[in-house]
């Protein structure tokens, strides 16, 4: 670097040494240069520094025996030549050797506001030659331009954001500027409404139509109080607007319906004029209110010209993938180019169109189901001797169906296996189960019923997960034989050991089988009359 400097400054004529005054942004190294004259002793390079917490810098200067001050803007020196903070690195330690060498500089704390300057004095220069330095301010307050992407397709619209931070945390309720290529700025919004996706997250946002190709410059600006005054922060970004592979035809919306008008599916059908032959997948993605939403993916090998591409949303997926009322959004529609190397974005549409649907007017299946059980216990001598269970069944024609689901512990452990033939009216249904296992008395809960099956002929549904009961504990059911706790089949040392090791507990309601004289604790009077049942 330092080689390179001096031959540099060799080839250029400069008359004195001087330097203009640079203005340093925050959070990002600022180069800073000085031009010495040959016979120059002296070099005065000057930046402005506002609203740092701290300050920083290293300037290389190609003159032996310099020495270098920092002076502060009130004419103070802050960091002198024999200061601890200020280290100096000789070029002469370089092979080959340089001239001069590096001087660096610790962060000082609370630079003030306003004109610094880095002096330095040598002997007389032999040559002429060039100081060149990175001066960093560091502050709390960090701003940045928020972009999707620096490449952009023309016609597309974008939010583009200005993140206002302090230590990392947002800062709300300022009013900043976006400006975009020769447009007026923009007074940038963080409601959470429009461009602007999360509200009080610190991005404040402007929506954007590029409509045209180019380089844009996007500057933001920011004026945020702080307990030394008012600061202005400003960022800049540049992003490149390029013609889309693929232009819009029109974008069509088609409600399908069938009997009594009921809608059996939604499509999509997006229509283009392909510019560039080549092979593309397209995502077109469908969303409910409630942020659900169902992608469908097409791809193909399109010649020059006009193209339609579809996706369509049968009433089942609308169902079981959204599970609320419309409207429904076409939220997005991406289309990519499946080069060789890469993936180019070709097209690109948000909110393409709004779908006025509610779950109430799609068509019913032939068998529908949803996760909505009961659980009812059902009692006897104050024991769990089984659960009744309920579920919702709706058909599209009345009949016998053929039913099965299992239930099974928390850890997988299998409990029992229903398989039972219901006769349903058409429309909905409430389907009960009376299950009892003995293997209850083995397992704790939560139990969950799993893997509803609802066939009848050609038509079936699924149910991966019906829901699950309360924590119920082994000892809660109906005993298979009185005493008998660890399961064997007989009451015997082994129980009497169950009820020592636990004695003190309270006993669980309705029923315990611990609590052999049901005197709702469970302890040695316990242990005694469980001797008696062996």
């Amino acid at each position: 670097m330092w080689a390179l400097l001096f031959l540099f400054a060799l080839a250029c004529g400069v008359p004195a040494a001087h330097a203009q005054s640079v203005p340093v942004a925050v959070n990002t190294p600022v180069t800073v240069t000085g031009n010495i004259a040959p016979g120059a002793t002296t070099l005065d390079i000057p930046f402005n520094v506002g609203g740092a917490d701290g300050l920083r810098f290293d300037l290389i200067v190609p003159v032996n025996g310099a020495s270098l001050s920092l002076i502060d803007p009130s004419g103070k020196v802050a960091i002198g030549p024999q200061d601890p903070r200020l280290s100096f690195e000789a070029g002469s330690g370089r092979t080959p050797p340089l001239p001069g060498g590096v001087f660096t500089g610790t962060e000082l704390a609370n630079p003030a506001d306003g004109v610094w300057l880095l002096r330095v004095s040598f002997p007389a220069a032999p040559v002429k030659t060039v100081a060149l330095g990175t001066v960093f301010a560091r502050s709390r307050y960090q701003v940045g331009i928020a972009i999707e992407r620096n490449t952009l397709l023309a016609g597309e619209d974008v939010g583009v954001g200005l993140l206002v931070l302090d230590n990392g945390q947002p800062i709300k309720a300022l009013t900043p500027t976006i400006a975009i290529g020769t447009g007026a700025p923009q007074s940038a919004l963080d409601n959470g409404q429009g461009a602007d996706g999360l509200a009080n997250d610190g991005v404040y946002s402007v929506d954007h139509t590029f409509a045209a190709a180019g380089t844009f410059d996007i500057v933001g600006k920011v004026t945020i109080p702080t307990a030394k005054g008012p600061i202005q922060r400003n960022a800049s970004a540049q992003v490149k607007v390029v013609p889309p592979q693929l232009q819009s035809q029109g974008i069509d919306l088609l409600t399908q319906r069938g009997a009594n008008n009921c809608v059996t599916g939604l499509q999509v059908n997006a229509g283009f004029n392909v510019l560039k032959a080549a092979r593309y997948s397209t995502l077109v993605r469908l969303t409910a209110p409630n942020g659900k939403y169902i992608d469908v993916r097409k791809a193909g090998s399109y010649q020059l010209g006009p193209v339609t591409v579809s996706a369509s949303y049968g009433a089942a997926d609308l169902k079981a993938k959204l599970g609320s009322d419309g409207p429904f959004r076409v939220s997005q529609i991406d289309t990519l180019e499946l080069g060789a190397d890469e993936f180019t974005l070709a097209f690109r549409k948000r909110d393409a169109g709004v779908f006025n649907v509610n779950l109430s007017d799609l068509c019913a299946g032939a068998i529908e189901l949803q996760k909505q059980l009961s659980v009812t216990p059902v009692l006897q001598d104050g024991y769990i001797a089984s659960f009744k269970l309920a579920f919702p069944v709706k058909v599209r024609s009345a009949g016998f169906y053929q039913i099965s689901f299992k239930v099974v512990g928390p850890n997988g452990e299998d409990i029992a296996l229903l398989n039972a033939s219901r006769s349903l009216q058409a429309g909905d249904n409430l389907v009960e189960a009376n299950l009892a296992s003995d293997k209850f008395q083995t397992v704790d809960g939560p139990y969950q019923a799993i893997s509803l099956v609802v066939v009848q002929g050609a038509n079936s549904a699924r149910l991966t997960n019906m829901g699950s009961t309360d924590s119920y504990s082994r000892w809660q059911f109906y005993p298979k034989k009185a005493g008998d706790l660890d399961g064997d089949g007989v009451v015997g040392p082994a129980d009497v050991s169950l009820i020592t090791q636990q004695r003190g507990a309270a006993a669980l309601k309705p029923g315990d089988r611990r609590d052999i004289n049901r005197d709702g604790v469970i302890d040695l009077r316990d242990a005694r009359a469980l001797q008696q049942l062996r």
